[in-house]
């Protein structure tokens, strides 16, 4: 029995010395694995683009600690997306791989680290601080946690499409002007467009580049085009001033095609504008008759000049913007002369009439009010007032017309975009 006794003892002792060796051991083993001191992010600075990949450089001192996926966490410090705590990360940006970093032989550096983080798919801009987080075993056997002692600001932008960017400007112009003999140039800028449907945020020109500016059409060959000092902006103007009409046509349609390059994801864009050169004079076809026996009371007529207009590129078109900044633009009143039927003689004081553009508002109680409102050209008429009934007898009507945008008209010369002559044959009854 008693050696039974001693046995017994004899094993539980050994059991317990085995097991403090072995912890002893194990507490061994843990002091001869390298504890980490540090963790340095190596660049301040990141820009990624929504819907792709970061690599973020960092060192762990020293440099034979391994850090792996399930050690590093991505710690977002602060966010202009997500109020963030520490060590959380945020759905916007995710830690998805660590990887050796190498040099540009493909050789593994020692000690440095990739950190890969994922931005989110998205159209929103983002700014976030972020810093990593490397968790580890103490010789105590405790999880300890360690945050990087440097961060980085990392930049989330965009992806560069089509609706996002467009050529701002009038998309009709006359290409000569007949009275100085010059062509008019028109212009058409790069402009911002809401990075979303509804949203109130401009896409961000700075992050694009031109490529290339192209003019393309059967007749680009008879026009020049000139990028200013930003390169975000271009002139187009005719070089020739007998350009070729088709058969029935008032203008030549040119296209200005702009490549631009997406400087954080690399991908290109073409953007395209066509703007149709009109001819600077139009004859009107139907003759206007006026009979004197019926000559209204107030002395005053009509001309519904919608369908004239609209040959001189002086259509609803010409005032689509891209850009709600655009400033409004304006038409400035037409000048007039009357001349006989050859077009040759000036026969104004003979026709006694002066001409405003009016807005054709129905049931206009003042009928001599000038709508301060710009509507469609089509709605625009031509009202003659006359100061005494016109002599018997046939005429033409040459009526010029002068546009040009608001922000033109501030320069001492303003460059009008449609100087052209619309030529109303008028015949006037007994």
């Amino acid at each position: 029995m008693k050696k039974l006794l001693v046995i017994t003892f004899l094993c539980t002792l050994g059991a317990v010395l085995f097991s403090g060796c072995q912890n002893m051991k194990d507490d061994i083993d843990n002091l001869k694995n390298p504890i980490p001191t540090g963790v340095v992010i190596l660049q301040d600075e990141l820009n990624v683009q929504n819907g792709m990949s970061i690599e973020i450089p960092f060192r762990v001192n020293p440099s034979n600690f391994v850090p792996t996926k399930e050690n590093v966490v991505l710690d977002v410090i602060s966010s202009q997306i997500t109020r963030a705590e520490y060590g959380s990360s945020i759905p916007e940006y995710t830690l998805v791989d660590i990887q050796p970093d190498k040099n540009a032989q493909g050789e593994e550096l020692e000690g440095q680290w990739l950190a890969v983080v994922e931005a989110a798919e998205g159209a929103y801009y983002g700014e976030a601080r972020l810093a990593l987080i490397l968790t580890y075993t103490d010789a105590r056997g405790n999880q300890v946690q360690m945050t990087s002692s440097s961060i980085s600001l990392l930049n989330s932008h965009v992806k560069l499409t089509g609706n996002m960017v467009a050529l701002n400007g009038p998309s009709s112009c006359t290409y000569w002007n007949t009275t100085t003999d010059m062509p008019i140039s028109t212009s058409t800028q790069l402009v911002p467009r809401p990075i979303s449907e509804g949203s109130s945020t401009l896409f961000d020109l700075a992050t694009v580049s031109v490529e290339s500016a192209v003019l393309t059409g059967a007749q680009a060959g008879s026009f020049t085009l000139q990028s200013d000092e930003s390169g975000l902006k271009w002139n187009i103007s005719a070089n020739t001033p007998m350009l070729e009409f088709e058969e029935d046509a008032q203008y030549v349609p040119v296209t200005l095609e702009v490549k631009l390059r997406d400087l954080i994801g690399g991908n290109e864009v073409t953007i395209t504008k066509t703007i149709r050169f009109y001819k600077t004079e139009y004859t009107v076809s139907q003759t206007m008759e006026y009979k004197l026996s019926e000559w209204p009371m107030d002395s005053r007529q009509n001309i519904e000049l919608g369908e004239y207009l609209a040959q001189i590129g002086v259509t609803a078109d010409l005032f689509t913007r891209y850009s709600e900044h655009e400033s409004l633009p304006v038409i400035l009143k037409p000048a007039f002369e009357a001349k006989d039927a050859t077009g040759e003689n000036n026969v104004s004081s003979k026709y006694r009439a002066v001409f405003i553009l009016k807005n054709h508002v129905e049931d206009d109680p003042d009928p001599d009010a000038i709508s301060k409102t710009l509507c469609a050209p089509e709605t625009n008429y031509l009202q003659q007032r006359f100061y005494s009934k016109p002599l018997e007898g046939e005429y033409q009507l040459w009526l010029s017309f002068q546009y040009c945008t608001a922000e033109s008209l501030i320069s001492e010369n303003p460059q009008p975009v449609i100087q052209a002559t619309i030529k109303v044959p008028v015949k006037i009854l007994p």
